[in-house]
């Protein structure tokens, strides 16, 4: 039986006369949730790891729906899990079922789950095994006739979709007839998940592992500061040819080195940064090219001899209208696109070559990291200050050029968003 309680104001009574009366005002009422009704929650399982994709929950741009009045105050409002999964792998996602509903006295514990999927070309399992990474061809099926609060299960997606489509998969709950108090025949929508298949120009954390592995050999190398061989040189746009090609697996379109045998395998004949990031644009590994002059920059004298010997020395600064293009320019292009994005960089007349690491796997609070041949640089921060780690890298490239080219350099920034082909 239906439990009911009060809600509102109490009764409001007006004497009309002698023993009569006149409702002004009805007691709201609204009946509670069935016993035998199933109202789990379907939400990310965080104490376990997805894999092959990224999962975001972002209050700031993820989709937020209102369960119903079925649901608890406080568990009804559901921010929907925004998750960018790969092109060509199968993807893991680590669910759990909460308890929707704490009413009073008995309540059914478990029910029906469906999962919903508006694009027949993405496929689905539920898996048993709570941890994606222990699933294996003997891992069981979860039994979604039979599912209870407390579960804690892994979504399989297989799909043939192209990079960028987007799909989701609602989920509902309903009663499966095993209660004392008969079957419920509500159904209710209990959670929701919206999908991304990977951007060609966004970038998965684990794709990163084979650029940084070379790296950290690079700066190792590069830091011993040799004179002859491979490393004696400026190494800048080397590095970062490398680190791209490393990232897409290319040694035929980006230099490559072997380290062990000490042999060149591939050079595209460098010019400068700025020639290599239009050629990598055309080769279909780029896109936003784009220039700043350096009117962006303020710069102020400073009479006082500078760690390169220059005196007077030149102190750099972000005008407001630079920092402001600056941050349009990386708010347009990497807008609210979750998964690292790697942008090619030169500045101070190609002088010197490094790549951006965006972190956008929070868009709400995204973060960046310079980097060069030797490495991680000084500048990282959240996306917002970009341009003082560029006004950074700046200032010591700007200050070491003037004597050893014997004038001030042009003062410029360039960028390329990289992207696979």
């Amino acid at each position: 039986m239906s439990k009911i309680k009060a809600l509102g104001l109490p009764n409001k009574i007006k004497a009309l006369g002698l023993g009569n009366i006149e409702v002004l005002e009805a007691k709201k009422i609204q009946s509670e949730p069935d016993n035998e009704d199933f109202l789990p929650i379907v939400r990310i399982n965080n104490s376990e790891k997805s894999k092959n994709c990224i999962v975001s929950v972002a209050d700031c741009a993820s989709e937020k729906i209102n369960l119903g009045i079925d649901f608890d105050d406080d568990l009804r409002n559901y921010t929907v899990p925004d998750i960018v999964i790969t092109k060509n792998s199968k993807a893991y996602i680590p669910l759990q079922n909460i308890q929707g509903y704490d009413g009073w006295g008995y309540q059914d514990g478990d029910g029906i789950l469906e999962f919903r999927t508006n694009n027949a070309k993405a496929k689905i399992r539920l898996l048993s095994e709570k941890n994606p990474e222990k699933i294996n061809t003997n891992s069981k099926t979860y039994d979604l006739k039979d599912a209870e609060f407390g579960d804690q299960y892994t979504l399989e997606i297989f799909h043939t979709l192209n990079r960028g489509d987007k799909f989701s998969i609602e989920i509902y709950a309903s009663d499966d007839n095993d209660g004392i108090w008969g079957r419920s025949k509500k159904t209710v929508k209990c959670g929701k998940l919206n999908f991304t298949v990977i951007q060609q120009d966004v970038f998965m954390v684990d794709e990163l592992k084979k650029g940084f592995d070379l790296l950290s050999i690079i700066s190792q190398e590069h830091k011993k500061r040799p004179t002859t061989g491979e490393y004696s040189v400026n190494y800048c746009i080397q590095g970062a040819d490398r680190f791209l090609g490393a990232i897409v697996d290319n040694k035929k379109d980006f230099y490559a080195y072997d380290d062990k045998s000490q042999q060149l395998i591939y050079s595209p004949g460098f010019t400068t940064a700025i020639d290599r990031a239009k050629k990598i644009e055309k080769l279909g590994y780029g896109r936003n090219y784009k220039e700043f002059d350096g009117g962006i920059f303020g710069i102020q004298e400073v009479n006082k001899i500078d760690k390169y010997g220059n005196n007077p020395s030149r102190k750099l600064s972000l005008k407001t209208n630079g920092k402001e293009a600056i941050n349009n320019y990386f708010q347009t292009v990497v807008k609210n696109k979750i998964g690292i994005h790697i942008f090619y960089l030169s500045i101070v007349e190609a002088f010197h070559t490094l790549f951006i690491v965006i972190d956008n796997t929070n868009p709400c609070d995204p973060t960046y990291k310079i980097y060069d041949e030797d490495g991680e640089t000084s500048s990282y921060g959240q996306l917002k200050t970009i341009g003082d780690g560029l006004v950074g890298q700046s200032q010591w490239v700007y200050t070491w050029a003037k004597p050893k080219f014997g004038y001030w350099a042009k003062l410029n920034v360039s960028l390329l968003k990289f992207q696979r082909k």
